[in-house]
């Protein structure tokens, strides 16, 4: 399950059916929903304006198992993690430099990062299997404090989490989050019937390689040029980059099917989490621009964060509301398994 961390803006996504069927209830009580509303997808899984999402997103996994991460990693990272430079040291920060974007220069790195993508050694894990995502986040949650609403961003931390193919079995490992069991918590649904196979890595591998048929789906109840719709289609894609893995043509594909998508542009000058300077591809809605970050001399993905672009309860433009460093990822035999073979 994943929290989300992103805070949602405004947006109905009953009249947007996402790229994978819709999660259906699950029987979790009311406060655990709560707890992670900005959770579910809620960051509404970055659709709406790209406020900062809350950390919500990221534990998405607990009510939808895997509720938005799920799909979310995979995708153009290497087995033991993202390619990096190796080349800037600097330390974390939490805003960044709002570079302009352009379209210029966009095609070409799309390629270049598709191939990549599509080089990357497949993992494919046994349904008796888990796979395994480890990853430094920060995330946004409103304060309250007062009677005025501020957004306060967390401190990067260690996040790992741990889900059976079939989305069902799953456990979270994120002891810097303040209401998260600080032991990890098994996020396991009941029923098959719990879950309609949306975002789990089963049906992450049932969806076509060509690019057309993804944009399809992904606009299947929106209209290409529509700003809400090629929003939802720009983050619906960035779900797929962060917990979870999925084929390396499909990895190609969803790229090249996202340098389709109206208002996508190209940033060639950012600099992550850690430090290292990089290349990013951007969607920007009416508070923040979404990023996901790729080697500058790699082209193998690094992470996404969401960048304010407008003044947000509280903080200004810059800040960065949402972040995943990309650490490693890998098919293990068992939940609280590391991929060198050790337990947590």
């Amino acid at each position: 399950m994943r929290i989300s961390r992103r805070t949602q803006e405004p947006l109905d996504l009953r009249d947007f059916d996402l790229l994978l069927p819709r999660q259906a209830e699950t029987a979790l009580p009311k406060a655990r929903q709560d707890l992670f509303e900005e959770a579910l997808w809620a960051e509404a899984r970055r659709t709406a304006p790209r406020a900062p999402r809350s950390r919500a997103h990221r534990t998405a996994w607990i009510a939808l198992p895997a509720a938005a991460a799920v799909v979310a990693g995979a995708v153009l990272v290497a087995p033991d993690g993202p390619g990096t430079s190796g080349t800037d040291t600097r330390p974390p920060r939490a805003g960044a430099k709002l570079e302009p974007g352009t379209t210029g220069g966009l095609s070409t790195t799309v390629d270049r990062i598709s191939l990549v993508a599509a080089r990357q050694p497949a993992l494919e894990p046994r349904q008796d299997q888990y796979i395994y995502v480890e990853s430094k986040v920060r995330g946004g949650r409103v304060d309250r404090a007062g009677g005025k609403e501020k957004l306060v961003v967390t401190p990067l931390r260690s996040r790992q989490v741990w889900h059976s193919p079939d989305g069902l079995k799953n456990f979270v490992y994120e002891p810097g989050h303040e209401f998260m069991d600080k032991n990890g918590e098994d996020l396991d649904l009941d029923r098959p019937d719990d879950i309609t196979d949306r975002g789990s890595y089963n049906s992450v591998k049932a969806l076509p390689t060509d690019p057309d048929a993804l944009l399809e789906r992904l606009y299947r109840w929106g209209r290409v040029g529509d700003p809400q719709a090629d929003r939802t289609a720009f983050e619906e894609i960035g779900q797929l980059l962060e917990e979870q893995i999925a084929a390396p043509d499909i990895s190609a594909a969803l790229f090249k099917a996202a340098a389709r998508i109206p208002g996508v542009k190209l940033v060639d000058n950012v600099v992550d989490a850690t430090g290292r300077t990089a290349v990013a591809i951007t969607h920007t809605g009416p508070v923040s621009r979404q990023e996901w970050i790729f080697d500058r001399n790699t082209y193998g993905y690094l992470g996404q964060r969401d960048v304010l672009v407008k003044p947000y309860r509280g903080l200004e433009p810059g800040a960065i509301t949402h972040e995943t460093v990309v650490i490693k990822r890998a098919v293990v035999n068992a939940k609280k398994e590391l991929p060198d073979g050790t337990t947590l």
